[in-house]
């Protein structure tokens, strides 16, 4: 790695380095990043553990309160830029529902679905606490006034270099834009609403509503999908559809007999 002197003091490259409690990474992937949050966030989950989630003097609102303010702000801290792939958002997601079942004393044996958790909790998914935050950043940086560097980094464009073979990374107005579009948030005149702090925050309240609200009706239908393939392979190899001509071995999909034909032949 190459390193710069300044006077006498030379600094090295790494290919790491925390900021303002913040890991950011050479290759500009928030694994590390996502990683140390969930750690720190299940050691304020460990240290609240007697006192408050096994407390029976306290509602549960109290517990849920205490969730968000403690446990939720520390997993979330700098997420307003971060630029999250699905598989991120799903181990954030996984770690969020395992500190609700843990405060609603919900145990896996029970087979209770994360919306019917979400419910009893009474707060939204992580992926609409995600959304909810970039949003709120996004109109930030855009009323901020010109020159200020967060708002120069995202209007901002390189005027030399080229882009390397393969599928470009993602940015955080690609990121945004994804959040605008599956919420159903107006993407064409964002800017006109973002002017105004009081439109932009009704915007976005009624936007990730809908959006949790769609989240939760996607997460039914699939579940209601795995019952009935569930329930089809248990009825009998006929209803199925997907079985092995070779040693009748029932598949639950048609790439799943696709493999098993080949092992056979």
């Amino acid at each position: 790695m190459l390193s710069l002197t300044i006077k006498d003091y030379t600094l090295d490259a790494v290919s790491q380095f925390t900021y303002i409690n913040s890991t950011t990474s050479d290759n500009a992937s928030l694994n590390l990043e996502i990683g140390k949050r969930i750690r720190k966030a299940a050691i304020n989950m460990s240290k609240l553990s007697a006192r408050v989630w096994e407390n029976k003097k306290l509602t549960t609102q109290t517990k849920i309160a205490a969730h968000l303010a403690c446990t939720v702000s520390t997993l979330l801290y700098g997420s307003e830029s971060w630029t999250t792939y699905a598989g991120q958002k799903k181990r954030l997601h996984t770690f969020h529902m395992r500190c609700l079942c843990l405060i609603l004393t919900i145990l896996w044996t029970d087979k209770v679905s994360n919306n019917v958790v979400l419910e009893r909790a009474g707060i939204p998914s992580m992926y609409t606490l995600l959304r909810q935050h970039r949003l709120r950043w996004l109109g930030h940086s855009h009323r901020m006034n010109n020159g200020r560097i967060p708002k120069d980094l995202l209007y901002g464009e390189l005027e030399l270099g080229s882009r390397p073979v393969g599928r470009p990374k993602l940015h955080f107005s690609d990121v945004c834009k994804w959040d605008k579009l599956v919420t159903g948030f107006p993407t064409n005149n964002w800017e006109l609403l973002a002017a105004d702090w009081d439109k932009w925050k009704t915007m976005c309240s009624q936007a990730l509503q809908a959006g949790e609200i769609k989240l939760t009706a996607e997460a039914d239908m699939r579940r209601m999908k795995r019952k009935a393939a569930a329930k089809a392979l248990a009825s009998g190899p006929a209803a199925s559809g997907y079985n092995c001509g070779g040693c009748g071995c029932v598949c639950l999909c048609w790439i799943g007999l696709f493999s098993q034909e080949r092992k056979c032949s």
